[in-house]
Formats: C-alpha cells, structure tokens, sequence
C-alpha cells in the first residue's frame, strides 16, 4: 500500500531520532523505525508505524542499507515529499469505553472508512482533490483510540469546524453493544490539520 511512499534519500539519510524514538516505545525494532521513517519520507511516527505494520512480510530487522541500490539512485532526488505536494490520511478514532472485540472493531472501521470514502465521491467539487491524492499516495489509514462518546463527538466538532470530511457511526446494535453507541470517528484531510484535532490520541 505504501509503494508510492518510495523516495531515494541517499546514502546520507537520517531518521528523525524523535519519531526513532516513539516507534521503539511501541515494540519496533530501530532498524523497523528508521525504514519506516526512510519509506514515509521521515514525516511522523504515525505514517512511518502504519508503513511497518503493513510491511510485517519484509525482513524490517535488518540494516536500511541492505534494501537500497544507491548505484542506481537520481543524485537529484530530493530526500523529502515533493515540495507543495500535500499529503493526506484518514484517521479512525475507535471509542475504548464500549471495550468491543477485535472483530466488532474491525467492522466498524471498515463502516467509517466507506462511509468517508462515499462522501468524497459525493462532494468530489470539494473532496475529489483530497481523494486522489490520498489514493496515490497509498490511502494512509491510522487507527487511535478515544476514551468515550463524548470524547469522540467533541473530535467530529473540531473536524466539522475546519471543514474536513468526518462520520461518525452508530452501531446497529445487532451484536455486543447497544443500538446507537457510537462506535468509530472517521476523520480525512492534510497531515496537519488532521494531526491538530487527534495528535494526542494513542495508537490503539
């Protein structure tokens, strides 16, 4: 998923120690975080954690060194996104309080992530930009945890304010949990506008 994330560093390249550092205290190995960070162009623990759970097929414990052919690398390539490119991730914010299994949490992620994709689709006037940006650049998804209803309802405030795409979904109640609770927050836009509403949120 993460294909398109592949930027040459060169042989120079230096991950950011900060983001190092919270990946290690995740259970990452450090040659893990720093491929993570080299893959996701070194922007934030969130992006370079997402690249290393989906890239769990991959030896992550060995050297960077050893996945790059540098003989063959554009000496002109910059070691960062494109400049003026803007980047987006969705966002899946899943309320702790109803303790749901790994199943039940599963769907109502999925529930969120279609429901923000076909609101995309619908308002592609506005959306359609961020939409396909978001697909070429392998549809980030990071998956956090809110500890209530309230904590969830207060996030989709904030996305709605800044204009971002947000649903909130309400279970069926047809298992585990009652009718109406809220399960998951889904919330789309650029990097950091979506960092300033669920940056303090753990990964769940």
């Amino acid at each position: 998923m993460f294909d398109d994330y592949y930027f040459i560093q060169g042989p120079s390249f230096q991950a950011k120690e900060e983001i190092v550092t919270t990946l290690l205290t995740l259970g990452f190995s450090r040659n893990a975080a720093i491929k993570g960070c080299y893959y996701t162009g070194n922007y934030n623990a969130d992006l370079a954690a997402a690249w290393i759970i989906e890239n769990q097929d991959k030896n992550l414990d060995s050297p960077l060194e050893e996945d790059l052919d540098f003989e063959d690398a554009d000496e002109d390539s910059e070691g960062d996104f494109p400049e003026g490119l803007d980047m987006y991730k969705m966002v899946l914010v899943v309320n702790s309080e109803l303790n749901m299994g790994v199943g039940k949490v599963g769907a109502q992620c999925a529930h969120a992530a279609l429901a923000l994709h076909r609101i995309m689709i619908d308002r592609a006037d506005t959306f359609g930009e961020m939409m396909l940006s978001w697909e070429q650049f392998g549809e980030t998804k990071i998956v956090l945890k809110a500890e209530n209803s309230a904590q969830l309802k207060a996030l989709a405030q904030q996305a709605e304010s800044k204009g971002l795409p947000n649903y909130l979904v309400h279970d069926a109640g047809r298992t585990q949990i009652a009718a109406g609770s809220q399960t998951v927050l889904g919330i789309i836009g650029k990097l950091d506008v979506v960092d300033s509403i669920t940056g303090k949120l753990k990964l769940l």
